[in-house]
This record gives C-alpha cells, structure tokens and sequence, in this order.
C-alpha cells in the first residue's frame, strides 16, 4: 500500500515527482510550468488545447503540469518519465484507440513509459490514459508499486478513470485500480496486461484493488505471464463487471475477490490456469454472478472458500458456464465457504450425463465439491453451450426412434423408420402441449454426421423437419443407469422457417415404452423458443455403438 509515509520521504528513487504534494506545493509546480513556456514562446491559455509531446513541451509531466493542455498528445518514444496527473485531462498515445491485446508490438509505433519508481500516478478524478506502453515499476515504498497508481484516498479524490487500449507490462503489479462510489464509472478495456512480475509487495498482479472500487468495468482484456493473478480485489467494492477477459494458459491467471458485493463475472475465457481455482471467492463476498465463462483445463473451474475467517460468502449463483477438464473440480464450494444455496444450474460440465457428485451417481462431467450440501446444479446442459465453449467430439455410431425401425446391416449407416414413434410430452415450452401426444421420427448416423428428423406437435400446431445434421454425441444416459445417450444437432424447418434444433434420447431398453428399465425419452428444442420432451407411449428408440 501506499502510505502516509509516502507523503514525507524524499525522492529516494530519483523520482521527478518531488513527493511532498501538499496544496501549498501546487502553485509553484504551475508557475515554474508557466515561466517555461513563456521560455518556449507557448503563451499557454487558460482554455484548454491541445498539447503535444514532444512539441509543445519535450516531456509528458510538463504538459501535464501546465493546465490549459487537455488532451496531451504523445508521440512514439521513450519517455522515461515517473508520470503525475493531478487533474482532469485526456492522456492519448501514439495508439490511443488501438487495441493492445490483437496490435504488434513494435517499440518505435510506440509510447512507452518506463521508470522503476512507478510510471504513472493518477492523484485526480476521470483521467483517460489510451494507447500507451507502461513499463518498469520495480522499486518498493516508498516508490509506487504499479504500472498505473491510483488511490483516492491518498490524494483527496474520487476516481472514475478510463484507461484504454495499453499495453501494461514488466512491473511489480499492473494496474493498482481504485475508486469511490461516488466518482464516474471506471472501464478498463482493450488493454494487454502481462508478465506484471518483478519483484515487491503484490507482485504477479495484473490489476489489484488494496483501497477500494467501486462501479468499474473490467472488459475484453487480456491477461498474460502473472505468478499471483489476472485480477485481485482484496478491499470492500462493489457494483464491478469483470467481462470478455482472457486469461492465457500456464500461469497463474485468475479472477479474485474477498469482500466483494453486487458483482458480475462473465464471458470469460480461461483455457488453463495453473492456480488453485480460475475464479475464486475467498469470503465475505455476496451477490455475486458468474455466468457464461469458459473454464477450461485448469485446477479448479471455481472455488468458493473462506480460509481466513473472512466471513462466508452468500448470494452466489453460477450459470451457463463452460466448465470441462478441471483436474479437481469443476465447481469446489469448500466447507463453510456458502451460507444459503449457491445456485449453479445450467451449466455445462463437460458431459450430457452431468457433474461428477454424490448426488448424481451417473455423471461423468467435472466435479462439484460440496461438502455442506449446498449447490444446487440440477438441472444441467446436457450440451455446450456454444464457442467459445468447445464442441463435444463427434462419435461414431447411430440412433433411430419410431414406431417401427427396419436395422441396416452396419453400424453407422441409416436406420429406415417405417412408422413414427408417440412422445408424452410433460414439459413443453407450450402450455397447451403438457400432457398431450407428438410424434416423431429420426434416423441418424456418424461419421460424418448424417441423418433425418421428423416432430409434430398436433396441440400446438409445431412441425419440424431436418435439413441437416450437424454434430452427433453418443454417451451413458442419466435417465436409466443401463442405458445409452445420443445428442445430435443441426438445422431444420420449423413450420417453414429456418431454426437451430438440438434432440436428446435415452435408450433405456426394449421395447422403448417398456416401464421395465424406464421408457426411452425424447426431447427436443429450436432456437426459436420451442422446447418440449417426456417419455416414449409408443414405439421405440435404439442408439448403436
């Protein structure tokens, strides 16, 4: 942290900042500011223009200590420069609207400022800083131990910054990002954060939160290189998006909070972190949502603790999230870690039969720890949802559901249907359909996936016809112990109009509306809204490996 000492100590680390910032300071920084410019022939105004660096002034603290200048243009180059900004202005480098994360990197296109004290300090509210390279922080207290500082309540201020399209590299930690409640909204966005590892108090951070934040969007970044963290938030906040960030694979990238309330972490992607768990709530955190984020390959996909006797979290809920190949677990909600239901339905665990957990002796997918039994993760996708979310792999073999089925001679090649097969429908996404009838028909087959498809929903006047079959997944059903379960899905005709549809069957024995081994199921649903399924009346469904 830091603190008040900062505020006495000389400037032991050859800063330009001269650390003593009482007011009584002020006056003289901006009259020395103006006796040079009168130097230059720049009579600055006391509106604002726009100044350029090198031009108007040869450095970036000058023209920021002169308070006409607003926005600060700075040109491709070194600037080795510890950087303070003690009011409102618009600091716009060489690839100011740029995104960091997808642009080369090439040292002369850009703006780089380096100093080991801490490049850059934001002691005012609503600075922009766009399109920079902010390098070099590697000195502790009392220097700064950021590449960009803030703290309002160091300097007596708010907050509610922009910063924008950076790259931030090569310090102690990234970004150290604060703010109050009652500033403007913060957004951190299009900025690559990375290799943030040199040595000192919160190293291998890319952005962490000591003081506080408050309505801050963390959005489509990318976090790379980092031994602690993507993104650590360890003082009381609340009201943050943390969203569409990427969190490169083989280190430690992660998200963490403690003490964090009314938050949202969502859409994103991590493909393999090293840490204990890719997000983490470590206590006293609430109402927090964690939803669509790909969790891949990792530790833990989430992991929900209070080691410190912070105090248990609460109001978490977890949905359509992509969780597959955690080593430990997909979803780890330790032991007093979640007072109340932690609501995690709808997810996607890795496999159409479900997490692995006591509770659901058939899954195969991640794991869900749950030592004081409180998840909730019924019902879940028997499906990915969708990329970034990878596919389920293709399997060879075939399903077939009718009334009547005349097997071909191999294993992977079309089934004929001679009759349809009768569904109960007891779900419906159509009132009127629950406890009615539809028929339907399918023969499908892989590799490569290939197939037919015909519903009617004579209730609800639906009717759907394949046009083509686009993936097939044969795997144990969760419907009957015994039993097999395919999921194909492709295109088709829904009364006329194009739609996406998913089909998921159980073949739990013969005949299919045998209730010996629990009748065959049938289920289907488009992109357009329609859903229905229940258990097989009549006929009969065979899957075939």
């Amino acid at each position: 942290m830091k603190h008040a000492l900062a505020m006495l100590a000389t400037s032991a680390c050859g800063s330009s900042r001269q650390l003593v910032r009482a007011s009584l300071k002020r006056p003289l920084l901006f009259l020395a500011a103006a006796v040079l410019g009168l130097m230059l022939g720049s009579v600055q105004s006391a509106e604002a223009a726009t100044c350029n660096v090198p031009g108007t002034y040869p450095t970036i603290q000058m023209a920021v200590n002169d308070p006409s200048c607003d926005p600060i243009i700075v040109a491709a180059g070194l600037y080795p420069e510890e950087v303070t900004i003690q009011r409102t202005l618009t600091l716009r480098g060489a690839q100011a609207g740029v995104d960091a994360r997808t642009r080369p990197f090439v040292a002369a296109n850009e703006s780089i400022i380096d100093h080991p004290c801490g490049p850059v300090q934001i002691e005012a509210d609503s600075v922009t800083i766009d399109g920079f390279t902010v390098q070099g922080s590697a000195l502790s207290d009392p220097c700064f131990l950021a590449g960009i500082w803030t703290n309002p309540g160091f300097s007596g201020t708010q907050g509610g910054h922009q910063i924008l399209n950076n790259i931030v590299q090569n310090n102690i930690s990234g970004i150290e990002l604060d703010s109050t409640c009652a500033a403007s909204p913060t957004l951190v966005q299009f900025n690559l954060v990375q290799n943030n590892d040199n040595p000192g108090p919160g190293s291998g951070n890319g952005i962490q939160t000591n003081f506080g934040l408050c309505k801050a969007t963390i959005d489509s970044n990318k976090f790379s290189g980092h031994t602690n963290s993507s993104l650590l938030v360890v003082a009381a906040s609340s009201d943050l998006t943390v969203s569409n960030n990427e969190l490169v694979a083989g280190t430690l990238e992660r998200i963490v909070f403690a003490t964090v309330s009314n938050s949202t972490v969502s859409g994103n992607v991590s493909t393999g972190s090293t840490s204990s768990g890719t997000i983490r709530l470590f206590g006293g955190d609430s109402d927090i949502a964690i939803n669509s984020n790909t969790l891949l390959n990792g530790m833990r996909g989430i992991r929900v603790d209070d080691p410190y006797g912070i105090g248990a979290n609460s109001g978490v809920t977890a949905h359509q999230n992509c969780i597959k190949g955690n080593l430990l677990a997909g979803l780890d909600d330790e032991a007093r870690g979640h007072l109340g239901t932690l609501h995690a339905e709808n997810n996607w665990w890795g496999s159409s039969t479900g997490p692995m957990n006591v509770n659901n002796p058939g899954g195969t997918g991640d794991a869900v720890v749950d030592p004081d039994g409180v998840v909730d993760f019924t019902p879940w996708l028997t499906s990915p949802p969708g990329p970034p979310c990878p596919a389920a792999p293709n399997t060879p073999g075939k399903a077939t559901g009718g009334g009547k089925i005349e097997s071909s001679s191999t294993s992977t090649s079309l089934d004929t249907v001679l009759s349809l097969a009768t569904l109960l429908i007891t779900s419906s996404s159509h009132p009127i359909s629950v406890g009615s009838q539809a028929t339907f028909g399918f023969s499908v087959a892989c590799c490569a996936p290939k197939g037919n498809l015909e519903y009617n929903d004579h209730p609800a006047n639906i009717t759907i016809k394949a046009t083509s079959i686009i993936t097939f997944v044969i795997s144990p059903s969760s419907a009957c112990p015994t039993g097999k379960h395919a999921q194909f899905m492709g295109m088709a005709k829904q009364n006329g109009t194009s739609v996406n549809f998913t089909v998921d069957v159980d073949d739990c024995g013969e005949p299919g509306s045998s209730p010996t081994g629990g009748p065959d199921m049938f289920k289907i649903q488009t992109s357009a809204g329609y859903v229905a399924g229940g258990p097989l009346i009549g006929g009969n469904i065979q899957i075939k490996q």
